[in-house]
């Protein structure tokens, strides 16, 4: 979304609706970006949408806050989640997870939601709690299977959504073909920035009925969301 001359991005996670709050509002403003009056700032921290206090938070500093708010595959979502706690262990020398003890609970069907992937993908809950605070008028959801394949039609919903002219261009994204995702420049003579070393790594290795088990579970909780929503994802 910096690609837009009219949004300014804050550049890292504040964490202030969900783990910073006592800071304050003041250290909040500290980290928003110089803007003019036709320009939006945006902040992002994924945190927020599966914190149990941020949305009243947001809203008592702004009842007519626009959000938006990226899903994908939950099934998808919680194993490349895991992989990134994967290699986190990995990297630090520590006891690595297996996948089927952790997501599960023992000897079961059944998925442990207080495992941090499995929980962060029951979208229906989070949502149940946003939508006591706000309108579905208020929230944009961006498919984030479709945004990784053919971003640009997803951007320019971010845009309409935003109040702002379609800016953002097809030349400005540049699929790179090792990490199997878009990167991105400003101008045609603007140096290709891509994502983080993390983004794009190949998920692990998990059995197929682990797989199936873990869509068998979602399933239910995908329908909800769906109701929530007023919309229909391929999950």
């Amino acid at each position: 979304m910096a690609l837009h001359p009219n949004i300014r991005v804050v550049r890292k996670e504040a964490h202030f609706f969900d783990l910073n709050y006592s800071k304050g509002i003041d250290w909040y403003r500290s980290m928003m970006p110089l803007s003019t009056a036709d320009q939006v700032i945006v902040e992002k921290t994924p945190g927020y949408f599966t914190s149990a206090v941020a949305p009243k938070r947001v809203r008592e500093l702004n009842p007519a806050m626009r959000i938006i708010l990226i899903v994908r595959d939950p099934t998808q979502r919680t194993i490349s989640d895991f992989t990134q706690v994967y290699y986190n262990k990995l990297e630090q020398n520590k006891t690595l997870p297996i996948f089927e003890k952790e997501a599960f609970f023992p000897d079961s069907e059944l998925i442990n939601p207080e495992y941090k992937p499995v929980r962060n993908s029951l979208y229906d809950l989070h949502m149940t709690n946003w939508l006591r605070y706000f309108s579905m008028e208020q929230i944009l959801l961006v498919n984030g299977d479709v945004f990784r394949g053919n971003p640009i039609n997803e951007l320019r919903r971010v845009e309409t959504f935003l109040g702002l002219a379609h800016k953002i261009t097809n030349d400005q994204l540049i699929f790179n073909e090792r990490k199997g995702f878009f990167c991105f420049r400003r101008t045609p003579r603007s140096r290709v920035k891509c994502l983080g070393s993390t983004k794009g790594r190949p998920h692990r290795e998990i059995a197929d009925d682990a797989v199936a088990k873990l869509r068998r579970n979602f399933r239910p909780h995908n329908v909800r969301f769906f109701g929530l929503v007023n919309r229909i994802f391929a999950w």
